[in-house]
Parts: C-alpha cells; sequence; structure tokens
C-alpha cells in the first residue's frame, strides 16, 4: 500500500518537511523556505525545565507545533484536515484509509521509538510524512540530516505515535490536505505573490509587539539573563550547555536554523517579485544568523571547569544582542509590511 506517483521532497526541519510532501503530492510545488514564511513559522518560544537543576528549558525558535501548518495552509486557501485517534490500532486503520484515498499522511511522532534516529532521547514533537504500508514495513520521508526517505517497521512508527512522552506529546495525531483550490495549482505564482506581505506583516507584528516571558522576543531576552547562572544551578553543566548548543545547530528547533529559513523566505520572495525593499531585511537576516551560530558556538565550546560564568556570560551578552538586532528587525519590517499587505486587500 504505496502511492504509486508519490515524490518525495527533502528539507531541513520536519514540519514544513512534512507539509511540502503533502502540498505536492497534492499537486502545487511550494518551496520549504515559502511554505515556512507563510506558516509564520518564526518566533522564540522558553519552555519551563522538566527537571531543574538537571535539564535547561526547552528552548525553541519556531512557533507551536501544527500551528505553522494552519497558518501555511490557510494563507494558500488548502482545508488542512486534522485528527487524533483514540489508541494505536486506529491510528493505524485511520493513515491506512487515507493512503488507499491517495493521501500522503503527516504524523506527530517520539523520536526515541524511530529506528533510523541515532538520539536516544524522548522528543514528541517531531513530524514526518507517510506514504507507504507494506506488510510490516512503513514508508517515510524525514527530513535531510535524518537521510530523507526512510523505512521503517512498522511496530516502530506505532510506538512512536502513540508516545506521551516528551515534549508537547500529540499522541496518534495525523494530518493531511484535502483537494487543493483549481487556483492553487494552475497559477501558484499568483496565490504566492498575494500571500507574501499579509503573511510578512502577521509575523511582523507578533514578533515586533509584547508576548509576554515565554514567547517571542520577551522569551530570547529571558533565556539571555537566565543563561550566565546555568554554571552555578545546572549539575553537570559542561554537558548540559554543550547539548544546547548542539540542540540549536542540529535539531529541527534550533535557533540559527529558522532564522536561516525565514531569510531565504524573503530571499525567494525578493527574486520572485523584484521586492527591493526586502533587500536590507535579507542582508540583516543574515547578519542574525551568523550572531546565532556565534551563540551556538560559544556553547558548543563551553568548559566551566576554570571560567564557566564568564564563558556563559558572553553567550548571554551575544543573546541579548540577538533580541535587539531581532526586534529593530521586526520593527522596520512592520512599516513596508503593512503598505503592500493593504495593496493586496
Amino acid at each position: 500500500m504505496r502511492l504509486a506517483t508519490f515524490q518525495p521532497q527533502l528539507g531541513v526541519h520536519c514540519e514544513t518537511t512534512t507539509l511540502r510532501n503533502m502540498i505536492s503530492h497534492a499537486g502545487a510545488d511550494i518551496s520549504e523556505p515559502m511554505l515556512f514564511g507563510l506558516g509564520q513559522g518564526i518566533d522564540f518560544q522558553y519552555w519551563d525545565a522538566p527537571d531543574p537543576g538537571r535539564s535547561t528549558p526547552m528552548l525553541t525558535g519556531r512557533i507551536g507545533p501544527a500551528l505553522l501548518s494552519r497558518n501555511a495552509c490557510a494563507a494558500l486557501g488548502v482545508e488542512l484536515r486534522e485528527s487524533r485517534a483514540p489508541d494505536a490500532e486506529a491510528a493505524r486503520a485511520a493513515a491506512a484509509k487515507l493512503l488507499e484515498a491517495g493521501h500522503v499522511v503527516g504524523m506527530s511522532v517520539d523520536i526515541f521509538y524511530l529506528d533510523y534516529f541515532s538520539s536516544r532521547s524522548h522528543f514528541a514533537s517531531h513530524y514526518i510524512a507517510l506514504y507507504g504500508l507494506d506488510d510490516s514495513l512503513a514508508h517515510v520521508v524525514d527530513t535531510d540530516q535524518q537521510g530523507g526517505v526512510q523505512t521503517l517497521p512498522e511496530e516502530s512508527l506505532r510506538r512512536a505515535r502513540a508516545s506521551d512522552e516528551g515534549f508537547m506529546p500529540s499522541p496518534n495525531l495525523q494530518m493531511y490536505v484535502e483537494q487543493l483550490p483549481a487556483r492553487l495549482t494552475s497559477d501558484t505564482d499568483a496565490v504566492l505573490r498575494e500571500q507574501i506581505w499579509p503573511a510578512i506583516l502577521l509575523t511582523a507584528q507578533r514578533m515586533a509587539g509584547e508576548s509576554g516571558p515565554r514567547f517571542g522576543i520577551g522569551a530570547l531576552r529571558r533565556a539571555a539573563s537566565e543563561i550566565a547562572e546555568w554554571s552555578d544551578t545546572l549539575a553537570c553543566a559542561d554537558e548540559t550547555v554543550q547539548g544546547v548548543g548542539r540542540f540549536w545547530r542540529f535539531a529541527g528547533t534550533g535557533g540559527a536554523n529558522f532564522r536561516k529559513l525565514y531569510r531565504e523566505f524573503l530571499l525567494e520572495a525578493r527574486r520572485r517579485y523584484g521586492d527591493s525593499e526586502l533587500d536590507p531585511f535579507v542582508e540583516d537576516f543574515g547578519d542574525v544568523q551568523q550572531q546565532w551560530d556565534q551563540a551556538i558556538e560559544k556553547l558548543m565550546a563551553y568548559r566551566g571547569a576554570n571560567d564557566g560564568r564568564r564563558q556563559l556570560e558572553a553567550v548571554a551578552a551575544r543573546l541579548h544582542a540577538i533580541a535587539d538586532a531581532e526586534q529593530s528587525l521586526f520593527e522596520r519590517l512592520l512599516v513596508p509590511a503593512a503598505k503592500r499587505a493593504g495593496e493586496q486587500t
């Protein structure tokens, strides 16, 4: 039971890769950065440590799970269907039915149970695209980093889907897209042109606004203020701090990854439609991405034996500078975005 005409679309982030595969199979070729931008995906979020003193807060660089897909589909006029089965058997039956109907199935899974993942930690907000079930095997598309097209035992997929462990689990959640609007498949370029500036405006309004201590720039400033204390408050600080650096560099929810994706979204919009107003923001996001990389390098190089606090104070200073840069960037982006989005209405 495999989708005969399915052509896998690879990407760098799990949810946008999954969404791209669903939409591509349904008939529209839209890049991953474009879906990320239309989905208003960039953010910074602070979630309290599950085990204070032994672990750090969960610090992510994007909006919450599934919100990106909902936003992007709303912008494109695509009907996104989400459902959550009561148990593993019902989840398997629902997925098989969708495959038989010709749909790619997006799934929320816990990476701990995916055979091809090297990580042995629980993270239950990962997304994959299912395109086939054969006997005891499942055929999925994951990110480039995880090898792209993968085959794994169906039992492993069942356990990954059913897990209620790890960060923000959604056991047996799945989603798919209905038949795409005719205009989106016949004139994709025109639909994108109409939706880019409204999506930029909504993103800039949220990021430039006050979202409290758990979201947006406020959450980034909160994290920056606390990081300098980690050398004193964390057990096994070397391993934990370096782990945050690896998470931000390599994991799909890391900070620099999403700044790069958003820059690529703006760059694609600039190239497609010749909007020179985007030029300074493309350049500024490149600078922000470099600052994120510098902060990550400091975390990954952390050795706390001698001067751990000084090292983390340097990271904190860099993150405060990033917060200032992002605040300024989105505030400045509001002006052309409001003007151009208004022209679209």
